[in-house]
Protein backbone atom coordinates (compact mmCIF):
# COMPACT_ATOMS: atom_id res chain seq x y z
CA UNK A 1 0.00 0.00 0.00
CA UNK A 2 1.60 3.58 -0.85
CA UNK A 3 2.54 5.86 1.68
CA UNK A 4 0.61 8.93 1.60
CA UNK A 5 1.19 10.48 5.08
CA UNK A 6 3.70 13.50 3.66
CA UNK A 7 1.36 14.20 1.37
CA UNK A 8 -1.76 14.19 4.23
CA UNK A 9 0.25 16.47 6.14
CA UNK A 10 1.28 18.89 3.48
CA UNK A 11 -2.35 19.07 2.74
CA UNK A 12 -3.25 19.67 6.22
CA UNK A 13 -1.27 22.89 6.18
CA UNK A 14 -2.90 24.01 2.58
CA UNK A 15 -6.42 23.36 4.31
CA UNK A 16 -5.53 25.49 6.97
CA UNK A 17 -3.29 28.21 5.35
CA UNK A 18 -6.40 28.38 2.94
CA UNK A 19 -9.17 28.66 5.53
CA UNK A 20 -7.40 31.34 6.84
CA UNK A 21 -5.58 33.68 4.72
CA UNK A 22 -3.49 35.67 6.57
CA UNK A 23 -0.36 34.72 4.70
CA UNK A 24 -2.13 35.53 1.30
CA UNK A 25 -0.99 39.13 2.03
CA UNK A 26 1.29 38.76 4.94
CA UNK A 27 3.80 36.88 3.31
CA UNK A 28 3.64 37.68 0.18
CA UNK A 29 7.06 39.52 -0.34
CA UNK A 30 9.24 37.63 2.40
CA UNK A 31 8.49 34.05 1.62
CA UNK A 32 8.15 31.77 -1.08
CA UNK A 33 5.77 29.17 -0.01
CA UNK A 34 2.96 31.09 0.79
CA UNK A 35 2.74 32.81 -2.71
CA UNK A 36 3.05 29.09 -4.27
CA UNK A 37 0.95 27.47 -2.05
CA UNK A 38 -2.14 29.94 -2.54
CA UNK A 39 -1.63 29.52 -6.02
CA UNK A 40 -1.86 25.89 -6.06
CA UNK A 41 -4.92 25.90 -4.20
CA UNK A 42 -6.36 28.78 -6.24
CA UNK A 43 -5.63 26.92 -9.18
CA UNK A 44 -7.55 23.82 -7.57
CA UNK A 45 -10.70 25.99 -6.84
CA UNK A 46 -10.88 27.13 -10.65
CA UNK A 47 -10.10 24.19 -12.49
CA UNK A 48 -10.95 21.29 -10.00
CA UNK A 49 -7.80 19.68 -10.20
CA UNK A 50 -5.93 18.62 -6.74
CA UNK A 51 -2.64 19.98 -5.96
CA UNK A 52 -0.81 17.14 -7.12
CA UNK A 53 1.89 14.69 -4.96
CA UNK A 54 4.71 16.58 -6.92
CA UNK A 55 3.02 19.88 -6.07
CA UNK A 56 3.08 19.16 -2.44
CA UNK A 57 6.80 17.93 -2.44
CA UNK A 58 7.93 21.46 -3.78
CA UNK A 59 5.58 23.37 -1.45
CA UNK A 60 7.22 21.94 2.02
CA UNK A 61 10.85 22.30 -0.04
CA UNK A 62 10.64 26.54 -0.01
CA UNK A 63 9.99 26.33 3.53
CA UNK A 64 12.99 27.63 5.11
CA UNK A 65 11.87 27.99 8.73
CA UNK A 66 12.52 32.00 9.12
CA UNK A 67 9.38 31.46 11.69
CA UNK A 68 8.67 35.64 10.03
CA UNK A 69 4.95 33.44 9.80
CA UNK A 70 2.34 33.91 12.49
CA UNK A 71 1.71 30.13 13.39
CA UNK A 72 4.12 27.45 15.08
CA UNK A 73 2.10 24.93 14.55
CA UNK A 74 2.05 24.79 11.00
CA UNK A 75 5.79 25.56 10.53
CA UNK A 76 5.83 22.40 12.80
CA UNK A 77 3.59 20.86 10.34
CA UNK A 78 5.87 21.54 7.43
CA UNK A 79 8.89 20.31 8.90
CA UNK A 80 6.93 17.05 9.60
CA UNK A 81 5.87 16.88 6.23
CA UNK A 82 9.21 17.58 4.91
CA UNK A 83 10.86 14.54 7.12
CA UNK A 84 7.95 12.09 5.95
CA UNK A 85 8.70 12.55 2.58
CA UNK A 86 12.75 11.86 3.46
CA UNK A 87 11.71 8.82 5.74
CA UNK A 88 10.09 7.65 2.40
CA UNK A 89 12.41 9.02 -0.62
CA UNK A 90 15.74 8.72 1.60
CA UNK A 91 17.87 11.97 1.03
CA UNK A 92 20.43 12.52 -1.54
CA UNK A 93 23.94 11.97 -1.61
CA UNK A 94 24.78 15.63 -2.07
CA UNK A 95 22.33 17.28 0.21
CA UNK A 96 23.36 14.49 3.09
CA UNK A 97 27.02 15.67 2.45
CA UNK A 98 26.19 19.30 2.65
CA UNK A 99 23.75 19.20 5.48
CA UNK A 100 26.46 18.74 8.10
CA UNK A 101 28.74 21.09 8.15
CA UNK A 102 30.97 19.83 10.89
CA UNK A 103 31.71 16.96 8.56
CA UNK A 104 32.87 19.70 5.97
CA UNK A 105 34.72 21.87 8.26
CA UNK A 106 36.92 18.93 9.76
CA UNK A 107 37.45 17.46 6.05
CA UNK A 108 38.78 20.87 4.31
CA UNK A 109 40.07 22.23 7.67
CA UNK A 110 42.69 19.03 7.33
CA UNK A 111 44.05 21.03 4.44
CA UNK A 112 42.36 24.43 4.49
CA UNK A 113 45.17 25.28 2.02
CA UNK A 114 44.16 22.56 -0.52
CA UNK A 115 40.54 22.51 -0.10
CA UNK A 116 41.02 25.98 -1.07
CA UNK A 117 42.54 26.15 -3.92
CA UNK A 118 40.41 22.98 -5.24
CA UNK A 119 37.29 25.17 -4.14
CA UNK A 120 38.80 28.26 -5.81
CA UNK A 121 39.86 26.27 -8.99
CA UNK A 122 37.22 26.51 -12.41
CA UNK A 123 38.68 22.36 -13.19
CA UNK A 124 37.74 20.92 -9.34
CA UNK A 125 35.58 23.36 -8.17
CA UNK A 126 32.09 23.09 -10.65
CA UNK A 127 32.35 19.00 -10.58
CA UNK A 128 32.21 19.54 -7.06
CA UNK A 129 29.60 21.95 -6.97
CA UNK A 130 27.39 19.45 -9.32
CA UNK A 131 28.33 16.23 -7.91
CA UNK A 132 26.85 18.04 -4.25
CA UNK A 133 24.36 19.27 -5.98
CA UNK A 134 25.31 22.85 -5.26
CA UNK A 135 24.71 26.06 -7.72
CA UNK A 136 27.41 26.73 -10.05
CA UNK A 137 27.20 30.42 -8.78
CA UNK A 138 27.56 30.01 -5.41
CA UNK A 139 30.80 31.20 -3.60
CA UNK A 140 32.23 28.90 -1.23
CA UNK A 141 34.04 31.01 1.78
CA UNK A 142 37.87 30.53 2.44
CA UNK A 143 38.55 27.48 4.50
CA UNK A 144 40.43 29.23 7.46
CA UNK A 145 43.66 27.98 8.40
CA UNK A 146 43.12 27.28 11.89
CA UNK A 147 39.93 26.33 13.13
CA UNK A 148 38.05 27.58 16.37
CA UNK A 149 37.90 24.17 18.39
CA UNK A 150 41.87 24.36 17.42
CA UNK A 151 42.19 28.17 19.24
CA UNK A 152 40.58 26.01 22.15
CA UNK A 153 42.28 23.64 22.66
CA UNK A 154 45.58 25.69 22.76
CA UNK A 155 43.87 28.44 25.67
CA UNK A 156 42.46 25.54 27.44
CA UNK A 157 39.08 26.40 27.27
CA UNK A 158 37.75 22.64 26.99
CA UNK A 159 38.47 22.67 30.54
CA UNK A 160 36.09 23.81 33.36
CA UNK A 161 37.77 25.45 36.01
CA UNK A 162 36.26 27.08 39.49
CA UNK A 163 35.80 30.75 38.64
CA UNK A 164 34.53 31.51 42.39
CA UNK A 165 31.74 34.16 42.60
CA UNK A 166 32.55 35.24 38.65
CA UNK A 167 29.56 35.06 36.22
CA UNK A 168 30.35 31.96 34.33
CA UNK A 169 29.24 30.86 30.60
CA UNK A 170 29.50 27.83 28.54
CA UNK A 171 29.75 28.90 25.16
CA UNK A 172 27.92 27.09 22.02
CA UNK A 173 29.57 28.73 18.78
CA UNK A 174 27.70 26.93 16.02
CA UNK A 175 29.15 25.46 13.48
CA UNK A 176 30.01 28.07 10.54
CA UNK A 177 31.64 29.62 13.46
CA UNK A 178 33.66 26.87 14.65
CA UNK A 179 35.09 25.99 11.30
CA UNK A 180 34.27 28.92 8.36
CA UNK A 181 34.50 32.23 10.61
CA UNK A 182 36.06 31.25 13.46
CA UNK A 183 37.37 35.30 14.19
CA UNK A 184 33.52 35.86 15.33
CA UNK A 185 33.50 32.87 18.24
CA UNK A 186 37.18 33.98 19.23
CA UNK A 187 36.03 37.61 19.58
CA UNK A 188 33.18 36.65 21.25
CA UNK A 189 35.23 34.72 23.98
CA UNK A 190 37.59 37.79 24.09
CA UNK A 191 34.86 40.25 24.87
CA UNK A 192 33.05 38.29 27.74
CA UNK A 193 36.34 37.73 29.11
CA UNK A 194 37.61 40.78 28.98
CA UNK A 195 34.11 41.69 31.02
CA UNK A 196 35.25 39.43 33.72
CA UNK A 197 33.40 36.38 32.44
CA UNK A 198 34.76 33.01 32.86
CA UNK A 199 34.35 30.83 29.54
CA UNK A 200 33.85 27.22 29.19
CA UNK A 201 33.94 25.76 26.05
CA UNK A 202 31.75 22.00 26.12
CA UNK A 203 31.85 19.06 23.41
CA UNK A 204 29.29 19.96 21.38
CA UNK A 205 27.65 18.93 17.92
CA UNK A 206 25.60 21.32 15.36
CA UNK A 207 22.66 22.46 16.76
CA UNK A 208 20.60 20.33 14.60
CA UNK A 209 18.66 23.20 12.61
CA UNK A 210 20.77 22.02 9.06
CA UNK A 211 19.20 19.43 9.24
CA UNK A 212 16.05 19.95 10.40
CA UNK A 213 15.40 21.64 7.54
CA UNK A 214 16.52 18.67 5.03
CA UNK A 215 14.11 16.58 6.75
CA UNK A 216 17.07 14.33 8.06
CA UNK A 217 15.16 12.85 11.30
CA UNK A 218 17.91 10.51 12.33
CA UNK A 219 21.40 12.80 12.39
CA UNK A 220 19.00 15.38 13.89
CA UNK A 221 17.86 13.21 16.66
CA UNK A 222 21.52 12.42 16.83
CA UNK A 223 22.78 15.97 17.15
CA UNK A 224 20.11 16.89 19.97
CA UNK A 225 20.47 13.97 21.89
CA UNK A 226 24.17 14.46 22.57
CA UNK A 227 23.70 18.56 23.19
CA UNK A 228 20.97 18.32 25.40
CA UNK A 229 22.48 15.77 27.73
CA UNK A 230 25.91 17.53 27.33
CA UNK A 231 23.86 21.37 28.15
CA UNK A 232 21.54 20.13 30.72
CA UNK A 233 24.61 18.62 32.92
CA UNK A 234 26.46 21.89 32.04
CA UNK A 235 23.66 24.25 33.49
CA UNK A 236 23.00 22.01 36.83
CA UNK A 237 26.73 23.10 37.89
CA UNK A 238 25.39 26.68 37.34
CA UNK A 239 26.67 27.74 33.98
CA UNK A 240 24.82 29.65 32.08
CA UNK A 241 24.66 29.03 27.92
CA UNK A 242 25.45 32.13 25.35
CA UNK A 243 24.89 31.85 21.65
CA UNK A 244 26.58 33.88 19.29
CA UNK A 245 24.33 32.54 16.45
CA UNK A 246 21.14 33.51 16.35
CA UNK A 247 19.96 30.15 14.86
CA UNK A 248 21.48 28.01 17.06
CA UNK A 249 19.93 30.22 20.43
CA UNK A 250 16.39 30.31 18.69
CA UNK A 251 16.78 25.90 17.95
CA UNK A 252 17.94 25.56 21.49
CA UNK A 253 15.55 28.28 23.35
CA UNK A 254 12.46 28.17 21.01
CA UNK A 255 12.37 24.49 18.78
CA UNK A 256 13.42 22.53 21.46
CA UNK A 257 11.08 23.10 24.51
CA UNK A 258 7.76 23.30 22.17
CA UNK A 259 5.46 21.63 23.80
CA UNK A 260 7.77 20.47 27.04
CA UNK A 261 5.79 22.63 29.32
CA UNK A 262 2.70 21.01 28.24
CA UNK A 263 3.97 17.20 29.23
CA UNK A 264 2.60 15.44 32.23
CA UNK A 265 6.30 15.65 33.62
CA UNK A 266 6.67 18.91 34.15
CA UNK A 267 2.83 19.77 34.71
CA UNK A 268 3.13 17.84 37.86
CA UNK A 269 6.59 19.27 39.02
CA UNK A 270 5.07 22.78 39.27
CA UNK A 271 2.13 21.36 40.92
CA UNK A 272 -0.71 22.36 38.53
CA UNK A 273 -3.31 19.80 39.91
CA UNK A 274 -6.07 18.33 38.12
CA UNK A 275 -7.97 21.29 36.67
CA UNK A 276 -6.11 23.63 34.90
CA UNK A 277 -2.32 23.55 32.34
CA UNK A 278 -0.43 26.15 33.85
CA UNK A 279 1.94 27.61 31.27
CA UNK A 280 5.16 30.38 32.26
CA UNK A 281 4.10 33.94 31.98
CA UNK A 282 7.34 34.69 31.51
CA UNK A 283 10.81 34.30 29.74
CA UNK A 284 12.82 32.73 32.04
CA UNK A 285 9.97 31.50 34.60
CA UNK A 286 12.62 30.40 37.37
CA UNK A 287 14.08 33.52 37.63
CA UNK A 288 10.67 35.11 38.39
CA UNK A 289 10.19 36.42 41.87
CA UNK A 290 6.53 36.06 41.62
CA UNK A 291 6.69 32.59 39.40
CA UNK A 292 3.54 33.76 37.28
CA UNK A 293 1.90 31.49 35.25
CA UNK A 294 -1.16 31.48 32.90
CA UNK A 295 -3.82 29.15 34.27
CA UNK A 296 -5.86 27.41 31.25
CA UNK A 297 -8.96 24.90 32.19
CA UNK A 298 -7.96 21.55 30.96
CA UNK A 299 -11.47 20.82 30.34
CA UNK A 300 -11.02 23.14 27.16
CA UNK A 301 -7.13 22.65 26.42
CA UNK A 302 -5.96 19.31 27.49
CA UNK A 303 -6.75 17.60 24.38
CA UNK A 304 -4.89 20.42 22.12
CA UNK A 305 -1.87 21.45 24.41
CA UNK A 306 0.12 18.20 24.52
CA UNK A 307 3.78 17.44 24.50
CA UNK A 308 3.93 15.29 21.24
CA UNK A 309 5.93 17.25 18.58
CA UNK A 310 9.73 16.30 16.87
CA UNK A 311 11.38 16.07 20.30
CA UNK A 312 9.08 15.35 22.14
CA UNK A 313 11.08 11.80 23.24
CA UNK A 314 13.67 14.05 24.36
CA UNK A 315 13.05 14.78 28.78
CA UNK A 316 11.16 17.62 28.72
CA UNK A 317 12.44 18.79 31.93
CA UNK A 318 16.11 19.12 30.04
CA UNK A 319 14.64 20.79 26.93
CA UNK A 320 13.14 23.57 29.79
CA UNK A 321 16.25 23.46 31.91
CA UNK A 322 18.25 24.13 28.53
CA UNK A 323 16.32 26.39 27.29
CA UNK A 324 15.34 28.54 30.49
CA UNK A 325 19.37 29.39 30.65
CA UNK A 326 20.31 29.83 27.20
CA UNK A 327 20.75 33.10 26.09
CA UNK A 328 21.53 35.26 23.16
CA UNK A 329 25.01 36.94 23.03
CA UNK A 330 23.48 40.38 22.69
CA UNK A 331 20.97 39.76 25.25
CA UNK A 332 23.61 38.45 27.98
CA UNK A 333 25.83 41.16 27.00
CA UNK A 334 22.63 43.78 27.17
CA UNK A 335 21.95 42.29 30.72
CA UNK A 336 25.74 42.92 32.08
CA UNK A 337 25.32 46.07 31.25
CA UNK A 338 22.02 46.82 32.59
CA UNK A 339 24.02 45.31 35.87
CA UNK A 340 26.84 47.93 35.29
CA UNK A 341 29.17 45.03 34.73
CA UNK A 342 29.74 45.68 31.36
CA UNK A 343 33.06 48.22 30.42
CA UNK A 344 32.46 50.43 27.62
CA UNK A 345 35.22 50.53 25.28
CA UNK A 346 37.13 53.84 24.60
CA UNK A 347 38.48 52.25 21.95
CA UNK A 348 37.21 54.17 18.82
CA UNK A 349 35.96 52.36 15.27
CA UNK A 350 35.22 54.79 12.38
CA UNK A 351 32.63 53.75 9.65
CA UNK A 352 29.20 54.01 8.41
CA UNK A 353 27.50 50.75 9.03
CA UNK A 354 24.31 49.14 8.68
CA UNK A 355 23.14 46.73 10.57
CA UNK A 356 20.65 43.81 9.99
CA UNK A 357 19.16 42.09 12.34
CA UNK A 358 18.62 38.50 11.42
CA UNK A 359 15.06 36.61 11.38
CA UNK A 360 15.97 34.03 14.16
CA UNK A 361 17.17 36.71 16.48
CA UNK A 362 13.54 38.31 15.90
CA UNK A 363 12.43 35.06 16.96
CA UNK A 364 13.98 35.15 20.11
CA UNK A 365 11.73 38.32 21.65
CA UNK A 366 15.00 39.93 23.09
CA UNK A 367 14.07 43.37 21.09
CA UNK A 368 17.68 44.14 19.31
CA UNK A 369 19.92 44.97 21.78
CA UNK A 370 22.95 45.23 19.50
CA UNK A 371 21.91 48.43 18.24
CA UNK A 372 22.02 49.79 21.61
CA UNK A 373 25.28 48.19 21.97
CA UNK A 374 26.95 49.05 19.10
CA UNK A 375 26.35 52.84 19.93
CA UNK A 376 28.79 52.29 22.92
CA UNK A 377 31.15 52.05 20.59
CA UNK A 378 33.20 55.76 19.83
CA UNK A 379 33.08 56.74 16.59
CA UNK A 380 31.02 54.35 14.58
CA UNK A 381 27.85 55.57 12.76
CA UNK A 382 25.21 52.59 12.83
CA UNK A 383 21.85 52.32 10.82
CA UNK A 384 19.69 50.14 11.41
CA UNK A 385 17.36 47.76 9.26
CA UNK A 386 13.80 46.46 10.09
CA UNK A 387 14.33 42.57 10.20
CA UNK A 388 10.40 42.57 9.96
CA UNK A 389 10.45 43.57 6.43
CA UNK A 390 13.37 42.16 4.97
CA UNK A 391 15.11 38.92 4.47
CA UNK A 392 18.73 37.90 3.29
CA UNK A 393 16.87 34.73 1.51
CA UNK A 394 20.39 32.40 2.16
CA UNK A 395 18.52 29.84 4.66
CA UNK A 396 21.77 28.21 5.68
CA UNK A 397 22.71 25.17 3.47
CA UNK A 398 19.73 25.63 1.59
CA UNK A 399 20.88 28.70 -0.36
CA UNK A 400 23.77 26.33 -1.94
CA UNK A 401 21.35 23.90 -3.34
CA UNK A 402 21.34 24.00 -6.99
CA UNK A 403 17.18 24.01 -6.89
CA UNK A 404 17.22 26.84 -4.41
CA UNK A 405 19.64 29.28 -4.90
CA UNK A 406 17.76 31.36 -7.78
CA UNK A 407 14.77 31.73 -5.07
CA UNK A 408 17.76 32.72 -2.65
CA UNK A 409 18.80 35.09 -4.42
CA UNK A 410 15.39 36.31 -5.32
CA UNK A 411 14.15 36.30 -1.86
CA UNK A 412 17.33 38.63 -0.74
CA UNK A 413 16.67 41.14 -3.52
CA UNK A 414 14.53 43.71 -1.63
CA UNK A 415 17.31 43.94 1.11
CA UNK A 416 20.67 44.05 -1.46
CA UNK A 417 18.28 47.15 -2.68
CA UNK A 418 18.01 48.47 0.64
CA UNK A 419 21.77 48.07 1.35
CA UNK A 420 22.96 49.72 -2.02
CA UNK A 421 20.74 52.96 -1.55
CA UNK A 422 22.38 53.19 1.96
CA UNK A 423 25.86 52.62 0.83
CA UNK A 424 27.99 51.68 3.98
CA UNK A 425 31.37 51.17 4.52
CA UNK A 426 30.39 47.87 5.82
CA UNK A 427 27.43 46.11 7.07
CA UNK A 428 27.01 44.11 10.80
CA UNK A 429 24.97 41.04 11.19
CA UNK A 430 25.36 38.52 13.75
CA UNK A 431 24.01 35.24 11.58
CA UNK A 432 27.04 33.85 9.42
CA UNK A 433 24.40 32.59 7.10
CA UNK A 434 23.47 36.11 6.13
CA UNK A 435 27.17 37.03 6.23
CA UNK A 436 27.66 34.24 3.41
CA UNK A 437 24.70 35.69 1.00
CA UNK A 438 26.31 39.39 1.72
CA UNK A 439 29.31 38.47 0.92
CA UNK A 440 27.66 36.39 -2.16
CA UNK A 441 26.07 39.48 -3.82
CA UNK A 442 27.39 42.56 -2.15
CA UNK A 443 30.89 44.18 -2.03
CA UNK A 444 30.96 45.43 1.02
CA UNK A 445 33.21 44.22 3.91
CA UNK A 446 30.81 42.09 6.63
CA UNK A 447 31.61 41.80 10.58
CA UNK A 448 29.94 40.16 13.75
CA UNK A 449 28.59 42.99 15.91
CA UNK A 450 30.80 41.14 18.90
CA UNK A 451 33.79 41.74 16.15
CA UNK A 452 33.13 45.56 16.39
CA UNK A 453 33.10 45.31 20.13
CA UNK A 454 36.74 43.40 20.29
CA UNK A 455 38.10 45.98 17.47
CA UNK A 456 37.13 48.67 19.95
CA UNK A 457 38.57 47.31 22.96
CA UNK A 458 42.04 46.40 21.04
CA UNK A 459 41.85 49.72 19.83
CA UNK A 460 42.21 50.94 23.36
CA UNK A 461 45.07 48.62 23.78
CA UNK A 462 46.38 50.07 20.89
CA UNK A 463 46.11 53.43 21.79
CA UNK A 464 45.14 53.77 25.32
Amino acid sequence: MENNEPENTARMVVDACSDCDVCRFLMDSDCLMFPELYRFYDNEIETGKKITSKELRKLVDLCNFCALCPCPNIRADIIQAKTQFIDREVLKFGVRMIEDVERIGKLCGTFPGLANFLLRNRITGQPFKKTLGIHHRRRFPDIPARNFPTWVRKHRLHIKRNPGNRRKVAYFAGCTGRYLFPDVPKAAVEVLQTNGVEVYYPEQKCCGMPTLLEGDRQLTMQFVNFNIEQLSQIVEDGYDIVCSCPTCGYFLKIVLSEGAYYSPQYQQSIGAGDTHIKIPAGRNPADLTNHAFVLLKKSIYQSILKDEGYFSTISPRKRILVAEHTFDLSEYLGQLQRAGELRSPSGKVTGKMVYYPPCHAREQNIGRPYTELLRLVRGIDIEAIDGHFYCCGMAGVMGFKKGFHESSIQLGQRLMDKIREINPDGIVTDCLSCRLQFNQLLPYQVLHPVEIFNEAYSAEKTHG
